[in-house]
């Protein structure tokens, strides 16, 4: 109960933390023949579609490596996060759902999160993300000083916790 009492305040300050334009907007893709999310979104626009399950069981039962945990605790200064995802993306409903856990574990500052949705093409359609780079979803890309400390791309190669401090630690 207590984890998803978390989860919920969790939800609400990240989602007060994203840019003003419209968020979780969806869109038909064809290929697919569902509605999808593209472009900015937010934690309420992932608990809705095929994300609602992994958001609602993924991220709460999620635990992760506690040492690793404490050590990046104490680290995030001044680190920003984009993450790009695509709700009809398997490892994305794997992986982000885990990611957001840890970070809330880390009582990381979710107003330096941005969540970028992207569709089949890894575009967002009005968004121009064509600077990120992005062939496989979901990317985490870490920032200091506006400057790219790394990407955890598609699944971490050792864990969240592992490659994430990795990234951040110098």
């Amino acid at each position: 109960m207590n984890r998803i009492i978390c989860f919920l305040i969790f939800a609400t300050f990240f989602s007060s933390g994203l840019f003003s334009q419209e968020l979780n907007q969806k869109y038909h893709d064809p290929s697919l023949d569902k509605e999808v999310l593209i472009g900015y979104c937010d934690l309420n626009g992932l608990r809705w579609g095929e994300f609602r399950t992994p958001m609602l069981g993924t991220y709460i039962e999620y635990e992760g490596d506690e040492k690793t945990i404490n050590k990046i605790k104490d680290n995030w200064q001044d680190v920003k996060i984009t993450i790009v995802l695509a709700s009809w993306c398997h490892d994305s409903k794997e992986q982000v759902p885990r990611f957001l856990s840890f970070l809330e574990k880390t009582a990381y500052d979710n107003s330096n999160i941005t969540l970028i949705a992207v569709n089949r093409k890894k575009t967002a359609e009005d968004l121009d993300i064509s600077e990120l780079n992005i062939e496989k979803v979901p990317t985490l890309i870490f920032y200091r000083n506006n400057e790219e400390l790394g990407r955890i791309i598609e699944t971490p190669k050792k864990s969240l916790e592992k490659d994430t401090w990795k990234i951040i630690k110098n």
